[in-house]
């Protein structure tokens, strides 16, 4: 299994940074994966039933995936995935500077030979996620 942290400080409020990380309908915004197409496959608003299909484009790869919630705690923690492909999970803290994020990924089924390329990826997919919070927020 193949297990994935990063954290950043981001200078923008806790609110912010919760309402884009735990809205799967706004991951291709920030992620440097393809995220093409995301649909919503039960009733329920955002939360611990949510459920979608996603499909994208992954290291060259085209990819499509049934993904639920596995925790919801607003607005500290969001985690997400498959049960034996995939779980992202985003937990924030407030700080002086905005909202600490911590951000991990768990592969299980992925080896450990493909680690660099999955770090690249979530690096800068976090990276983009924090240029986006703080240009909403400050405005650039």
């Amino acid at each position: 299994m193949l297990t994935i942290e990063l954290s950043e400080t981001i200078a923008a409020p806790l609110p912010s940074a919760w309402a884009l990380v735990s809205d799967p309908r706004q991951q291709h915004r920030f992620t440097a994966y393809g995220v093409n197409h995301v649909h919503q496959t039960n009733a329920s608003d955002l939360g611990p039933e949510f459920k979608w299909s996603e499909q994208g484009v992954l290291l060259g790869q085209r990819y499509e995936c049934e993904c639920g919630v596995f925790a919801w705690e607003p607005p500290n923690w969001f985690c997400f995935g498959t049960r034996n492909l995939f779980h992202v999970s985003f937990e924030l803290d407030p700080v002086a500077e905005g909202v600490r994020l911590l951000y991990r990924v768990e592969l299980p089924q992925t080896p450990e030979g493909r680690r660099d390329a999955f770090v690249e990826l979530c690096r800068e997919t976090l990276d983009r996620l924090k240029r986006l919070l703080e240009s909403e927020t400050h405005g650039g």
